[in-house]
């Protein structure tokens, strides 16, 4: 088995974006390697660990779409709340 030193070097991938970007799509090329290993282990245990790992990989960028989408929701409601108290508010002369 390789050491994590004995890896770098194979592929080169370059992030962009925001850090959160960034953690998202480090993320999707974990699970898509954990895939292919998954894939070319003939061993039955590793397979299963590597199966669990992937799922657990899916469940966290899910734990992120949420709680992105739960932010928005809030951004939206509170946009409109202030957006509905100035327009209650008297206008002022001059």
């Amino acid at each position: 088995m390789a050491s994590a030193s004995d890896l770098f070097g194979f592929d080169t991938v370059t992030l962009l974006g925001d850090p959160l970007a960034r953690a998202i799509a480090a993320l999707r090329v974990a699970r898509h390697q954990v895939r292919l290993a998954q894939g070319d282990t003939e061993s039955p245990r590793l397979e299963d660990v590597l199966a669990d790992i992937e799922d657990d990989i899916g469940a966290h960028l899910k734990q992120i779409e949420d709680a992105v989408e739960d932010d928005a929701d809030d951004l939206a409601e509170r946009t409109e709340w202030w957006a509905l108290r100035q327009a209650e508010l008297p206008l002022r002369a001059g």
